[in-house]
């Protein structure tokens, strides 16, 4: 079923991949991204089927009225919202809570989970004067889950969403909304590539060595992929979840088992 949406996060990763697979399904799609490289992305999209309907918005999620204004421009032009689906969000500086500013700390909980409230709230209030939505699917992550030292802004940030995603879960369900949090493990993403050259400078190994000893914790024997996650967000928005909400779904290849 074509659902409007919005994806936030849209310019490349993650955030590309679930809107190219709404997009394949059929759904008219937002693309927001705080990067102009957005609009490129939207561009590849249009050329995937004939008709295909993709609105860019370039803009920060934490700015509330640029929020507000993503989900008008959003009416507009596609006459309602559906769903709704956060994955902007930023990496920590991956640092211990002794050397973490307060400005590092603040900026991953301004994107990761302030910009999901924003965000939510603005189209839970479109959902509100529509009568009634579909769902919004919020990204949290297996540092969300499981402390690991070095990641507490983004830990933090990460936990946070999972909990706002139960609360909305409850104050949405009498709208017909389901809320969701999918939850990625070791992804093949540039922010966990990062995080892999970070730890092989730290250990004096190459990035290759890293790479494979991570790989090696994986029960499923590798790392995860932008269609992983795109392929579970698909089916949380379709009818097949229609009695899921306030759940947190892991995808990460049985790495944490909850």
């Amino acid at each position: 079923m074509r659902r409007r949406s919005i994806v936030t996060g849209a310019a490349g990763g993650l955030g590309a991949r679930v809107a190219e697979r709404l997009v394949r399904d059929g759904s008219p799609v937002t693309l927001v991204d705080v990067s102009a490289a957005v609009h490129e992305t939207a561009d590849r999209l249009r050329s995937l089927h004939e008709g295909a309907r993709v609105l860019t918005l370039v803009g920060d999620v934490t700015d509330e009225r640029f929020c507000d204004a993503a989900v008008s421009a959003t009416v507009s032009a596609f006459g309602g919202i559906d769903v709704l689906v956060n994955l902007a969000g930023v990496g920590g500086p991956g640092t211990p809570v002794t050397e973490t500013s307060a400005a590092e700390f603040r900026r991953v909980i301004e994107v990761n989970l302030v910009g999901t409230f924003l965000m939510s709230r603005s189209v839970a209030r479109q959902f509100a004067r529509q009568g009634k939505g579909c769902a919004i699917v919020n990204t949290s992550s297996i540092l969300g889950q499981q402390a690991v030292a070095g990641d507490c802004a983004y830990a933090s940030s990460k936990a946070g969403v999972a909990l706002l995603t139960q609360v909305l879960a409850l104050e949405l369900a009498s709208l017909g909304v389901r809320v969701n949090t999918v939850s990625p493990g070791n992804m093949r993403t540039q922010m966990h590539f990062d995080y892999v050259r970070a730890r092989a400078d730290e250990r004096g190994t190459t990035f290759e060595e890293e790479l494979e000893a991570i790989r090696r914790t994986i029960p499923l024997g590798r790392h995860g992929t932008g269609d992983d996650v795109a392929g579970t967000v698909a089916w949380l928005v379709s009818d097949d979840a229609a009695y899921v909400t306030g759940q947190t779904i892991g995808v990460n290849g049985g790495v944490l088992l909850t």
